[in-house]
């Protein structure tokens, strides 16, 4: 009801006196603002998805883009293992509509000004618009591009360590991420961070600085910093693949497990963390593969493992998504079972173990491209639980819709 609502404001704000305009405006003498213009030209897919773009027009010096942009991606989920079931109707009642989770549901703007500066802010919206329509801030950035070999850039952003989080939430193909990446996910930082590809015939390079704080909102700066780093080659060139990329990250936390208070999200709980990924795409076929080691502290054990996404597209609508995980630790308790849906079974106990496998298979169909898609899957997953009694052998099965412009 909420999603309709949305929609049908959009096309009412399009077909009265503000009219969008599409990827080619036709400028109006005296017009300041908003400039009056048509739809995109080709299908109805692609007239409805340039409703958003508010001016866009490269001869202007000072303003070249605006646009509005949002996501709302929704999800429904069953699982089951010896100790009972669980899924989307144990979330949360203010982050669901019904047994339906609402996984993410964003409104924000993005534009180009001078030519070389670009930005973007995102906000969070409460699922119900209740008790207020804002939640918090994820994303809220600016970014100075000279050229391929070199762009910088300071705000509000996601912590972008190991190869799954270089994918942006619309652009991820399975439903969520794997349990050995989200154990170094480090939430939306604020910081500055610069990088480049295409140097001396591939080479590739990040650096980044951020407050290791995780608030809603711009950081206090209370907690300690992280310190990102990549080095890649794109070594396409020497192979017979479409596109061969190899790449090493390292990250270091001054202050881990760091909390700015009760209702924030704590810090990784590893001072130093490292990632060595390989991706591979031959037409239709893509791989990607990773090792992940991280260094606990504060009573937190030492963490590795490896994981692989393999990706074969039938057509261009339908494509067919597959990873695995395996995880282990040196302490009973070193690994952490996902807390979105598989700690939520009845009987895991403290849903920590010693060794954790998953294995996912789901199809993608794509409507308009990563604009609009429905996805399915299947996810099976199994902890070894240490003294907590966090052992879990069991199924998930995940289908929704993703929608962003």
């Amino acid at each position: 009801m909420i999603t309709s609502r949305i929609v049908t404001g959009i096309f009412l704000l399009n077909m009265g006196s503000l009219s969008l305009i599409s990827a080619e405006p036709v400028p109006t003498p005296g017009a300041t603002g908003l400039l009056v213009g048509k739809l995109a030209e080709g299908s109805a897919y692609d007239q409805i998805w340039s409703i958003p773009t508010l001016y866009k027009n490269e001869g202007n010096p000072v303003l070249q883009e605006l646009a509005l942009v949002g996501q709302l991606q929704t999800q429904y989920a069953y699982g089951s293992d010896d100790s009972g079931n669980f899924g989307t109707k144990d979330r949360p009642d203010d982050l669901t509509w019904g047994d339906t989770e609402v996984r993410r549901f964003r409104l924000g703007m993005k534009g180009k000004l001078f030519g070389k500066l670009t930005f973007l802010y995102l906000t969070d919206l409460n699922p119900d618009l209740s008790p207020r329509i804002y939640k918090r801030t994820p994303e809220m950035y600016f970014t100075y591009t000279e050229n391929d070999a070199f762009n910088i850039s300071a705000g509000k952003t996601e912590l972008k360590f190991n190869r799954e989080q270089e994918y942006s939430s619309r652009d991820f193909l399975p439903f969520e991420r794997s349990a050995l990446g989200n154990m170094f996910y480090g939430g939306e930082l604020t910081g500055v961070w610069a990088s480049g590809k295409g140097i001396a015939g591939g080479w590739l390079y990040y650096l980044g600085a951020y407050s290791n704080d995780r608030v809603d909102e711009w950081s206090h700066f209370n907690g300690g910093t992280i310190l990102l780093g990549k080095i890649g080659y794109d070594y396409t060139k020497h192979t017979g693949f479409d596109l061969a990329e190899v790449k090493f990250q390292y990250l270091h936390n001054s202050e881990p497990g760091f909390r700015e208070d009760s209702a924030c999200m704590k810090s990784p709980s590893y001072s130093d963390c490292i990632s060595i990924s390989n991706q591979i795409t031959e037409g239709p076929f893509d791989l990607t593969t990773e090792f992940l080691w991280g260094a606990g502290v504060n009573g937190v054990a030492d963490v590795c493992g490896l994981s692989a996404m393999a990706n074969y597209s039938f057509t261009k609508n339908l494509q067919l998504i597959t990873t695995w995980e395996v995880a282990g630790s040196s302490d009973d308790n070193g690994v952490f079972l996902p807390t979105r849906y598989e700690a939520l079974a009845p009987g895991v106990g403290d849903a920590k173990g010693d060794a954790y496998f998953a294995g996912y298979a789901g199809l993608n169909y794509y409507i308009y491209g990563q604009k609009l898609k429905l996805m399915s899957g299947l996810k099976y997953s199994y902890l070894d639980g240490g003294s907590g009694g966090g052992d879990f052998n069991g199924w998930t099965w995940l289908c929704g819709v993703r929608m962003a412009f």
